[in-house]
């Protein structure tokens, strides 16, 4: 456990294990501040009960919330707060979530993803590998359609994206107002509409009562056959059996998955060996130090101000 010099001003507790985010933290000098940094749970236990601001990764504070008698405020350093849903019934202190960090990144991987296998990257490589000369044809990406499920921040970033390209995108989301570039806005009811569109589908969508399960059931096959189904949001949109069963019927064609209802991943999962899934270990958006930093510092000066901060979460909504 690391204290700060600092011990008469306000305390904050630092719950990570973002490599770098306590060294940048302490390179600020924060004036006025008692930076506490533990991420033991024999530590946390210790200390939570007197620190006023809690900066954390949500897994790892949720189940010391209960002893958090003087906790005012949570600043989480990733974008899903679910696991602070799941693990306590809390909803007296201010919830502050990662946002504008996360969506260059998820559109950096979506569109790495897309480009691989419209360029038939993996089969160039084996090609080269077995010294073969052989041209394959390829598709442009003004030809094709991409579904986003979850239009907030992260979505509409990774739109801007991949229209920068040339590609047509709809979106799936609550609020029905029209958003730049999308082409078509589909409200929850609509998402049998929705789904037939697609060349690929990308979800975004947080964890929610109202979003776990979603495409889970026969839901895909809607689907196109050759759609391609890329997963950056939360795992439990969909069940394992559903989508082998939607590779098994060929309701979609391959599957691009960062995240799982499970993580990691069992090494019996079905999931690694299906032909066209392709599998990352939730990597599409790390938590990089400096940016998480920065939406803390900007909210710590509200927070001293006594203003609103910035990016809360609403605990109706769960995100």
């Amino acid at each position: 456990m690391w204290r700060s010099d600092n011990s008469a001003g306000l305390r904050v507790l630092l719950v990570t294990r973002i490599s770098g985010l306590e060294q940048d933290l302490r390179s600020r000098q924060l004036p006025g501040i008692e930076l506490v940094r533990t991420k033991i749970d024999e530590d946390t236990a210790q200390v939570i009960d007197q620190a006023e601001v809690v900066v954390a990764d949500p897994a790892l504070v949720a189940p010391h919330l209960h002893r958090a008698a003087n906790l005012k405020w949570l600043q989480s350093t990733y974008a899903g707060v679910n696991s602070l849903f799941q693990d306590s019934s809390r909803r007296d202190y201010q919830l502050t979530r990662i946002k504008g960090v996360f969506g260059p990144l998820m559109a950096e991987y979506v569109l790495a993803h897309i480009l691989a296998r419209e360029r038939h990257l993996l089969q160039l490589a084996r090609q080269q590998q077995a010294r073969q000369w052989k041209r394959t044809t390829y598709r442009q990406l003004s030809e094709l359609t991409l579904g986003i499920l979850g239009v907030g921040d992260i979505g509409s970033t990774v739109a801007r994206a991949v229209v920068a390209l040339g590609m047509t995108v709809w979106g799936l989301r609550t609020r029905s107002e029209s958003i730049p570039g999308i082409k078509r806005v589909f409200a929850p009811a609509q998402l049998s509409e929705f789904l037939v569109g697609p060349d690929y589908l990308v979800n975004v969508l947080p964890s929610t009562p109202d979003t776990r399960g979603l495409l889970s059931g026969a839901t895909l096959n809607r689907c196109r056959p050759s759609a391609i189904f890329i997963n950056i949001g939360r795992g439990d949109i969909i069940d394992e059996a559903s989508l082998v069963r939607a590779m098994d019927k060929s309701w979609i064609s391959g599957a691009v998955l960062d995240v799982f209802p499970d993580e990691p991943l069992p090494e019996d999962s079905p999931l690694w060996s299906i032909s066209g899934v392709t599998i990352t270990p939730h990597v599409a958006a790390l938590s990089l130090p400096g940016p998480i930093a920065e939406v803390f510092l900007a909210n710590l000066v509200r927070y001293q101000a006594g203003e609103p901060l910035l990016h809360q979460v609403l605990w109706e909504r769960g995100y």
